[in-house]
């Protein structure tokens, strides 16, 4: 695990300045790496590529990077980890490949040496983002490459003098090469998503590389190749047979499920798993007991609001898989005592990732240097209420798209209005009812704010809003859509958006903030693949979430296995209407265009009316377009 970062100098305009530059670029990004550095100058000083390292696979020196192959005409920066590297050195030196060091990155080399790029990708597991420069051409090309599912980030800009990569936004900006122009649609899209969909970043023209892409760099033109798609795995549901052997289907998901664990166990620093007390991290702990010989180091929160801790279920399994168990109390005060580093540890604004900058500094603390999560499970085994309720949201769709356009307008007011007199969170986004469409049922469970409260809160007209904000850009519902159902399009978007542009996003960063890797069980590609085909009818069997998982993961205490899901959140609504978010709605109010809007929000939040996540999303808001 590291933090990389490159330049292409398509010109030779920077000479000189191209090292100190990489440097400064390469700094900006240390807490990802602390335990080394270096630097790679091109002999015509057209290509730069940095590293910050922290080591994990092979801790001597023998692992530097950005590391070389023998004839030093191919070099490599590297971010992330191939977990069946054993595998495939192996076959390398059947080949005839010899090896210096014990990484990972030096088989991602000679891979690429031998294979190429659309040969070695099918091999890989793990979770990666890399720079590939090979010199072996007149016209030198430059290689970006991102893992399948987008765990680790990869940003990049390109003028027409160079062009600039970076495992951080950052990092890109403290090259002092691009200027610092403010992404107007990115933010207004932070505020209708509660993070910023790819490729857009908060400044205009960095961008990031989308996952399961790679991108080619030839002198100055540029080509972006996806070569990995999780919506063909759901078209494999419709090749099958309609009858299914169950019993087949959990033994090859708990093969996959376990398979993944042991490649991710693999690690010369020590390995613990975070332990939140649902049947997530929980499974992992259970599979995870069987592959080691020595214990299981697992770390667990709590909070004294007694509603949100999970003490109970995390001693459960701590003391079933007899673990070396951590648990840590964090109160409010923690929370506003580390409130400017997370703000700080941000690289783009988010709603989340609270939970990881904690749970990654406490492993921090305890040495642990890897931790085992339970990301991921929610989304391959169907976790999430709207999973479940799709098929009815699927049916008034159909229903209410037939009712013309004034009467809907119409019914959805009322809605809105009932909502509000029961006083119901969120009642305001049955606004999107007006339109429906599979991406307005989406909004309903994902979208933070309206099209209207935006406006309000930006001081902008609908037509400003629409410039900013186009429609969704992703695959309306159709009957004839490659979905199929709303639970496999719900089931998309939450990997396309919610995994790959929050979660995952905010888990690297707020981990890497420590200098910790999070490596995620649950996204294995093959397992992904696998659960992805399979007819959510089954994954939702008698209208269970994660019914398979549940068959999985049998060994599990029943207290645990069959206990309502909670999801890892903390008591954000009484802190922030207890001890914090007065004073800061107070500063947000003096920069806002709609000071009657935030009032009402405001008062909607401490009577219960208005979820916390939009006040948090304010300061969030308010924070990155203020500094």
């Amino acid at each position: 695990m590291c933090r990389i970062a490159g330049i292409v100098d398509f010109n030779n305009s920077l000479g000189q300045e191209l090292e100190p530059i990489i440097v400064k670029m390469r700094d900006s990004m240390a807490h990802g790496g602390p335990d080394g550095a270096g630097i790679f100058i091109s002999n015509d000083r057209k290509v730069a590529l940095g590293n910050r390292r922290l080591a994990i696979l092979d801790t001597s020196p023998l692992g530097h990077q950005p590391m070389y192959n023998k004839d030093k005409s191919i070099w490599i920066t590297f971010n992330g980890e191939i977990f069946n590297f054993k595998e495939t050195r192996n076959e390398l030196r059947q080949i005839g490949y010899s090896f210096n060091s014990e990484s990972d990155t030096e088989v991602l080399l000679y891979g690429y040496e031998e294979w190429g790029i659309d040969k070695l990708l099918p091999k890989l597991h793990g979770m990666f983002a890399f720079a590939i420069y090979d010199s072996r051409t007149p016209d030198y090309k430059l290689l970006l490459v991102r893992d399948r599912l987008g765990v680790k980030p990869l940003y990049y800009y390109q003028d027409k003098e160079r062009f600039i990569f970076a495992s951080e936004v950052r990092g890109i900006m403290n090259s002092g090469l691009v200027q610092n122009k403010e992404n107007r649609e990115a933010l207004v899209r932070f505020l209708r998503l509660g993070s910023i969909p790819h490729p857009l970043t908060t400044i205009e023209g960095i961008y990031s590389v989308p996952a399961g892409h790679y991108m080619l760099i030839s002198n100055e033109k540029k080509q972006m190749k996806k070569y990995w798609e999780i919506s063909d795995y759901f078209l494999d549901t419709y090749k099958r047979s309609s009858s299914y052997n169950t019993e087949e289907i959990i033994e090859n998901s708990k093969r996959l499920f376990t398979e993944s664990i042991r490649l991710r166990l693999v690690s010369d620093v020590p390995v613990g798993v975070f332990l939140s007390g649902g049947i997530d991290s929980s499974s992992i702990v259970a599979l995870s007991s069987n592959l080691r010989e020595q214990k299981i180091t697992t770390v667990s929160i709590n909070f004294q609001e007694p509603s949100f801790s999970e003490a109970k279920y995390q001693r459960i399994v701590a003391n079933r898989y007899n673990t070396d168990h951590n648990e840590v109390l964090l109160t409010s005060k923690d929370f506003l005592d580390e409130l400017p580093k997370i703000f700080s540890s941000m690289d783009q604004p988010t709603v989340d990732g609270i939970n990881t900058y904690f749970v990654s500094k406490i492993a921090k603390k305890l040495g642990l240097k890897v931790v085992l999560s339970g990301i991921g499970g929610d989304e391959v085994f169907l976790g999430y209420k709207h999973f479940k309720q799709a098929y009815f949201i699927n049916s008034f769709l159909q229903f209410y798209s037939k009712v013309s356009e004034k009467y809907r307008k119409k019914l959805t007011k009322l809605f809105v209005q009932f909502g509000n007199s029961i006083g119901v969170a969120g009642k305001d986004k049955f606004e999107y009812l007006a339109n429906p469409s599979s991406d307005n049922a989406y909004l309903l469970y994902r979208g933070l704010f309206t099209p209207l409260q935006i406006q309000k809160i930006l001081g902008i007209t609908e037509l400003e809003f629409k410039a900013y904000e186009p429609a969704f850009e992703f695959l309306e519902w159709r009957e004839d859509s490659l979905f199929k159902s709303l639970t496999h399009y719900f089931n998309y978007m939450d990997f396309y958006h919610y995994l790959n542009d929050q979660i995952l996003k905010d888990t690297d960063f707020m981990s890497m903030a420590h200098g910790v890797e999070i490596r995620v069980p649950f996204l294995d590609h093959k397992l992904v693949e696998y659960v992805a085909s399979i007819d959510p009818s089954l994954r939702l069997k008698g209208g269970r979430n994660k019914f398979l998982l549940s068959k999985i993961a049998d060994t599990l205490p029943k207290e645990v296995l069959y206990r309502k899901k909670m999801g890892f959140v903390f008591p954000f609504a009484n802190w922030l209407r207890k001890e914090w978010a007065e004073a800061d709605m107070q500063h947000i109010e003096k920069n806002a265009c709609d000071k009657k809007f935030l009032s009402e929000l405001w008062n909607g939040f401490k009577q219960g009316n208005v979820h916390w996540s939009r006040i948090w999303a304010l300061s969030v808001y308010s924070n990155f377009t203020n500094n």
